[in-house]
């Protein structure tokens, strides 16, 4: 008897700037993926918008498909309820995730998932494809967790592989892609993770001439983290932040820092009041 297929989860959204206020345009959801009730994070109407996964994770074989998409004008902040489990691949079957994010002229999208978790044995593959136009602001976090350390399960999985391209306006301003197989090879040692387990990146998308902050910022981040936390400047608009630490709530700390340095002193933004799991 044939399996059933595993699911094709899918969420698409669009938001506009209606009278000062974000609101959703269109919304289409495919199950598990699923949105938690749009909020407001300030009174300028900037949204705060969580995605749910009812199924507690991504089973081997699933794929989610993501794509947001942001008029003039709409500013949103997107995270997860909770962290993206990715289960076992029992019979070898890779779990894949591809995210789309469209950003208009003076729009902002803030994307902050909550880490993802890849159990013993688990395959997974992200595609994420990032266009920005001159004039708008995008900023992306990811957190790679080691697997489930309560468990023993430290680097126990098969393999992550993710592929980043952002463009701002009509020029490629980033392209990254990252293999890790950790039963093949140990990625803790020196020029690697030196000693940490988590892993955190930031990037800015944005036209803005963020670059004349990069040595003032990372001077000021050197007292508090060390050379746990760089930041670099991207040729073509935007920013690179890697984050390295020993615990979940301590890298999501340092994540949350650099990125209120780059939307408050950066931007010009003003302070972003939304639920922290670290808090």
């Amino acid at each position: 008897m044939a399996l059933p297929a595993r699911p094709h989860g899918r969420l698409s959204l669009e938001f506009i700037c209606d009278h000062g206020r974000t609101v959703i345009a269109r919304q289409r959801s495919y199950p598990p993926l699923q949105i938690f009730g749009l909020q407001y994070a300030s009174a300028s109407g900037n949204a705060y918008l969580q995605i749910v996964n009812p199924s507690g994770g991504l089973l081997a074989g699933d794929m989610a498909d993501i794509e947001v998409t942001l008029q003039p004008g709409a500013h949103v902040y997107l995270t997860t309820q909770a962290a993206t489990k990715v289960y076992p691949a029992e019979r070898g079957d890779v779990t894949r995730q591809r995210i789309w994010l469209r950003v208009a002229h003076a729009a902002i999208l803030e994307y902050v998932p909550l880490p993802l978790i890849p159990f013993a044995h688990a395959k997974y593959v992200q595609e994420m494809a990032i266009h920005v136009d001159l004039g708008g602001v995008c900023l992306i976090a990811e957190v790679l967790a080691p697997g489930r350390m309560a468990r023993g399960e430290r680097f126990a999985y098969d393999m992550v592989r993710s592929r980043v391209e952002g463009w701002v306006g009509d020029r490629l301003a980033l392209f990254e892609q990252m293999i890790l197989e950790p039963r093949q090879r140990s990625y803790e040692g020196w020029g690697l993770l030196e000693g940490r387990t988590y892993l955190a990146t930031l990037y800015a998308l944005t036209s803005q001439p963020l670059e004349t902050r990069v040595p003032e910022w990372n001077r000021q981040l050197l007292q508090p983290y060390g050379e746990s936390v760089g930041i670099n400047a991207l040729a073509h608009g935007g920013l690179v932040v890697r984050l390295l630490g020993h615990t979940s709530q301590e890298v999501l700390r340092r994540l949350h820092e650099v990125h209120r340095l780059i939307r408050e002193q950066g931007l010009g933004l003003p302070p972003l009041h939304v639920y922290r799991p670290f808090a």
